[in-house]
């Protein structure tokens, strides 16, 4: 028996003139807002020019900050379908899992929690012929526990993430992908369920998770600030995403830690040229290695693909992040990755792709052009003197308590995104402080970050090292089944391929269904 027709997927992208309309018409649109907020900052201040800037500076900080808290709690998850959806875990989702530590601790657990969301297949990519052989081995009793999903364990000649991803597209035959980092849980067995829920809407192309950080038991004060600074990150960005998408459909990204796709967009030609060969500042610096789900989610915006994010418990994932050793220098460095990933994917958004001016127009002020200026201690520090420089402090009765109330709507606007966890955990909360200092010292971080931009290295992991000494010819991968890319197709004499010795693909029963699904045979890839 046939599944049903899945509705057609296509984008929606803009043509030239419609572009220009739209983007015209936001500008204008901003242009109009800018112009009312400066003639009532003007009337405010009374020709004072510290009472001016000092407005103006906050508006532009915390009118974002007000407006996105509307946006948070406006936000509707996509409902999942009662019956007669069009998407199923078990037929319809194939799970790709790139990975270079297949002995780590969270590479297992990865693995299980994807498994008992019963997706159809889940392919495991590595690089090079010493970590194939260990994947194989860390696969094989998990494939055991779960015999009624396809297996597929295959590899790439180097450790980069795109090369590893773009390997195993020809081996997906499902309609909708979902990319997972390995070292990440889903807590969920409905989380591929709920995330398939936005896809019913044929003009979605990808989808985003509830993200979390673990929370460990037993750390040292040291470990223990810096999982929590971990923690608060992905909060922040949790109400960052959740807030702009409701408001114009839009994110600064989709995070790669786990994110659904329609194969039919990994199959695109242009899309993978883009994808292997990313380069930056106009073309001469590149390709990038990092940076691919900011590549991702660029390309779903210029070819008119909506976004979704599933704010939901059970599309919530966890993830660890300020654990790893040496816990300070690994995540200061990945601070480091992230903000220069931000300074590259902004400034492409706004000045070489473009496209948001004319599909989201409050993202652009709200997440690009405040991502330029976005320098808390120095913000903060600037709103401070312009205060005190000001009749509104040097006039008042009492100065001290007019500034007293200044610091504490600032103090107040730290403490709104990061609220759940501190009420989730409230024996942390002596440790808001120090979070409050980090975010300070943040700023140089970004400083530094914008000064070397061009360095696009992957910190945390030494990934030239995991391959070195393999062979880089064609010899490599002799026995790589050399298969074109797969169009979605649903017929029975689908081949699936799991684990094992025999270099071909035996015939494998698609999974329809459960009831009709056979125990995978066990073959190598």
């Amino acid at each position: 028996m046939s599944p049903p027709t899945p509705p057609t997927q296509m984008g929606n992208p803009l043509g030239t003139s419609w572009w220009l309309k739209l983007a015209y018409f936001n500008i204008l649109s901003m242009g109009v807002v800018v112009s009312f907020i400066h003639h009532g900052i003007k009337n405010l201040s009374k020709g004072e020019q510290s009472l001016y800037f000092f407005l103006a500076l906050f508006v532009w900080r915390y009118l974002r900050f007000c407006v996105n808290i509307i946006g948070f709690w406006s936000y509707k998850a996509a409902p999942v379908p009662k019956s007669n959806a069009n998407y199923y875990p078990g037929r319809d989702v194939t799970v790709v899992i790139p990975t270079v530590d297949p002995l780590g601790v969270d590479f297992y657990e990865c693995l299980t929690s994807c498994a008992r969301n019963g997706p159809r297949k889940i392919i495991v990519v590595t690089a090079g012929e010493a970590l194939y052989a260990q994947t194989l081995s860390a696969v094989a009793p998990v494939m055991e526990q779960f015999p009624l999903i396809h297996f597929l364990v295959t590899r790439t000649n180097i450790a980069n993430k795109r090369e590893q991803v773009a390997h195993v597209i020809r081996y997906i035959n499902t309609p909708i992908a979902v990319l997972i980092d390995d070292h990440v849980f889903w807590n969920s067995q409905d989380l591929l369920k709920s995330m398939l829920a936005p896809f019913e809407d044929s003009q979605v192309g990808i989808v985003g998770t509830n993200k979390r950080v673990r929370r460990l038991e037993g750390l040292s004060v040291w470990r223990r600030f810096w999982n929590m600074l971990g923690c608060l990150y992905l909060d922040r960005h949790n109400f960052e995403i959740r807030a702009t998408n409701a408001i114009d459909g839009g994110v600064f990204v989709i995070s790669g830690r786990t994110v659904g796709i329609r194969t039919c967009i990994l199959e695109d030609k242009a899309f993978q040229a883009g994808y292997l060969h990313e380069m930056f500042f106009f073309g001469l610096l590149g390709p990038l290695h990092p940076d691919d789900d900011n590549y991702i989610t660029r390309y779903m915006v210029n070819n008119g693909w909506k976004i979704k994010i599933q704010y939901t418990k059970e599309a919530e994932i966890e993830t660890t992040v300020g654990v790893g050793e040496p816990v300070h220098t690994k995540f200061l460095g990945q601070c480091r990755r992230w903000v220069r990933t931000t300074w590259r994917s902004n400034t492409a958004s706004l000045f070489t792709e473009g496209t948001v001016w004319a599909t989201q127009p409050y993202c652009v002020y709200a997440v690009y052009l405040t991502s330029f200026t976005n320098f808390a201690l120095f913000t903060d520090a600037a709103l401070v003197y312009l205060f005190t420089k000001s009749s509104w402090y040097t006039d008042a009765a009492e100065p001290k308590y007019a500034l007293a109330a200044l610091l504490s709507w600032i103090i107040f606007s730290k403490t709104v995104k990061v609220f759940r966890y501190f009420s989730t955990y409230p024996q942390d909360i002596w440790l808001f402080p120090a979070y409050v200092l980090f975010a300070y010292f943040h700023s140089f971080i970004k400083l530094w970050a914008l000064f070397t931009f061009w360095d696009y290295a992957w910190s945390g992991r030494n990934l030239a090292a995991l391959t070195e000494g393999e062979k880089n010819d064609d010899d490599d991968q002799k026995d790589e089944l050399d298969l074109p890319p797969m169009d979605i197709s649903y017929d029975e004499d689908i081949s699936d391929l799991d684990i094992g010795e025999s270099l071909a693909p035996v015939p494998l029963n698609p999974m329809f269904s459960l009831a009709d699904q056979q125990p995978a045979t066990i073959i190598k890839a």
